[in-house]
Protein backbone atom coordinates (compact mmCIF):
# COMPACT_ATOMS: atom_id res chain seq x y z
CA UNK A 1 0.00 0.00 0.00
CA UNK A 2 1.36 3.40 -0.97
CA UNK A 3 0.80 6.41 1.32
CA UNK A 4 0.57 9.46 -0.95
CA UNK A 5 -0.54 12.00 1.68
CA UNK A 6 2.88 13.62 1.97
CA UNK A 7 3.68 13.76 -1.72
CA UNK A 8 3.53 17.25 -3.20
CA UNK A 9 2.38 17.19 -6.83
CA UNK A 10 4.77 18.65 -9.39
CA UNK A 11 1.93 20.41 -11.18
CA UNK A 12 -0.60 22.86 -9.93
CA UNK A 13 -0.92 26.52 -9.14
CA UNK A 14 1.98 28.18 -7.37
CA UNK A 15 1.40 31.66 -5.98
CA UNK A 16 3.97 33.95 -4.39
CA UNK A 17 2.15 34.98 -1.21
CA UNK A 18 5.12 36.84 0.23
CA UNK A 19 5.43 34.45 3.16
CA UNK A 20 8.72 34.08 5.01
CA UNK A 21 9.97 31.70 7.68
CA UNK A 22 11.19 33.28 10.90
CA UNK A 23 13.17 31.60 13.65
CA UNK A 24 12.41 32.22 17.31
CA UNK A 25 15.47 32.38 19.53
CA UNK A 26 15.99 32.65 23.26
CA UNK A 27 18.38 35.18 24.81
CA UNK A 28 21.30 32.76 24.35
CA UNK A 29 20.61 32.60 20.61
CA UNK A 30 19.29 29.03 20.61
CA UNK A 31 16.48 28.36 18.13
CA UNK A 32 13.37 27.41 20.11
CA UNK A 33 10.89 27.45 17.24
CA UNK A 34 10.04 28.71 13.79
CA UNK A 35 6.93 29.84 11.99
CA UNK A 36 5.90 31.05 8.57
CA UNK A 37 4.00 34.26 8.05
CA UNK A 38 3.38 37.01 5.55
CA UNK A 39 4.88 40.34 6.68
CA UNK A 40 2.76 42.23 4.13
CA UNK A 41 -0.52 40.86 5.54
CA UNK A 42 -2.31 44.10 6.44
CA UNK A 43 -4.75 42.25 8.73
CA UNK A 44 -2.10 40.96 11.11
CA UNK A 45 -2.02 44.10 13.26
CA UNK A 46 -5.77 43.99 13.84
CA UNK A 47 -5.63 40.27 14.68
CA UNK A 48 -2.70 40.84 17.06
CA UNK A 49 -4.49 43.74 18.78
CA UNK A 50 -7.65 41.65 19.19
CA UNK A 51 -5.70 38.78 20.73
CA UNK A 52 -3.95 41.13 23.16
CA UNK A 53 -7.25 42.80 24.07
CA UNK A 54 -8.71 39.35 24.80
CA UNK A 55 -5.76 38.25 26.97
CA UNK A 56 -7.65 38.68 30.25
CA UNK A 57 -10.52 36.56 28.88
CA UNK A 58 -8.02 33.96 27.65
CA UNK A 59 -6.38 33.67 31.07
CA UNK A 60 -9.60 34.01 33.09
CA UNK A 61 -9.69 30.29 34.05
CA UNK A 62 -6.28 30.72 35.72
CA UNK A 63 -7.57 33.19 38.33
CA UNK A 64 -8.35 30.35 40.74
CA UNK A 65 -5.35 28.18 39.88
CA UNK A 66 -2.09 27.93 41.76
CA UNK A 67 0.58 27.27 39.13
CA UNK A 68 3.75 25.46 40.18
CA UNK A 69 7.19 26.64 39.01
CA UNK A 70 7.20 23.94 36.31
CA UNK A 71 3.95 25.27 34.79
CA UNK A 72 1.74 22.52 36.20
CA UNK A 73 -1.21 22.94 38.54
CA UNK A 74 -2.35 20.95 41.54
CA UNK A 75 -5.57 18.96 41.39
CA UNK A 76 -7.83 17.89 38.54
CA UNK A 77 -10.02 21.03 38.58
CA UNK A 78 -6.95 23.22 38.35
CA UNK A 79 -5.56 21.09 35.53
CA UNK A 80 -8.82 21.47 33.64
CA UNK A 81 -8.68 25.25 34.06
CA UNK A 82 -5.07 25.28 32.89
CA UNK A 83 -6.01 23.24 29.81
CA UNK A 84 -8.91 25.59 28.97
CA UNK A 85 -6.68 28.66 29.23
CA UNK A 86 -3.95 26.94 27.21
CA UNK A 87 -6.40 26.06 24.42
CA UNK A 88 -7.76 29.63 24.36
CA UNK A 89 -4.23 30.99 24.13
CA UNK A 90 -3.21 28.58 21.36
CA UNK A 91 -6.35 29.41 19.37
CA UNK A 92 -5.69 33.16 19.73
CA UNK A 93 -2.04 32.81 18.71
CA UNK A 94 -2.92 30.65 15.71
CA UNK A 95 -5.62 33.18 14.77
CA UNK A 96 -3.00 35.95 14.54
CA UNK A 97 -1.00 34.15 11.87
CA UNK A 98 -3.57 31.79 10.40
CA UNK A 99 -1.31 28.89 11.22
CA UNK A 100 0.45 26.95 13.92
CA UNK A 101 2.20 29.84 15.66
CA UNK A 102 1.41 28.44 19.11
CA UNK A 103 3.51 25.33 18.51
CA UNK A 104 6.40 27.49 17.29
CA UNK A 105 6.44 29.61 20.46
CA UNK A 106 5.26 27.11 23.07
CA UNK A 107 6.48 23.77 21.74
CA UNK A 108 9.45 23.71 24.11
CA UNK A 109 8.02 25.54 27.12
CA UNK A 110 4.54 25.69 28.61
CA UNK A 111 3.01 29.13 27.92
CA UNK A 112 2.00 29.68 31.54
CA UNK A 113 5.41 28.87 33.00
CA UNK A 114 6.64 31.73 35.17
CA UNK A 115 9.61 33.68 33.82
CA UNK A 116 10.88 36.62 35.88
CA UNK A 117 7.50 37.26 37.49
CA UNK A 118 5.46 36.95 34.27
CA UNK A 119 3.98 34.14 32.26
CA UNK A 120 6.26 32.98 29.45
CA UNK A 121 3.41 33.63 26.98
CA UNK A 122 3.37 37.31 28.02
CA UNK A 123 7.04 37.60 27.09
CA UNK A 124 6.41 35.82 23.78
CA UNK A 125 3.39 37.96 22.88
CA UNK A 126 5.25 41.14 23.75
CA UNK A 127 8.25 40.12 21.61
CA UNK A 128 5.86 39.23 18.80
CA UNK A 129 4.19 42.64 19.00
CA UNK A 130 7.54 44.40 18.81
CA UNK A 131 8.48 42.28 15.82
CA UNK A 132 5.37 42.84 13.74
CA UNK A 133 5.22 46.56 14.51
Amino acid sequence: MNDNKNIIPSTGIVVDDGSVTEYIRNKRGDVIGKFTWNPTDIGIIDRYNKAVADFDKITEPLEQVGINPDGTADGETELDALRVAEKRLYDACNYIFGGNMAEAFFGKMHPFSPVNGRFYCENAIEALGQYIS
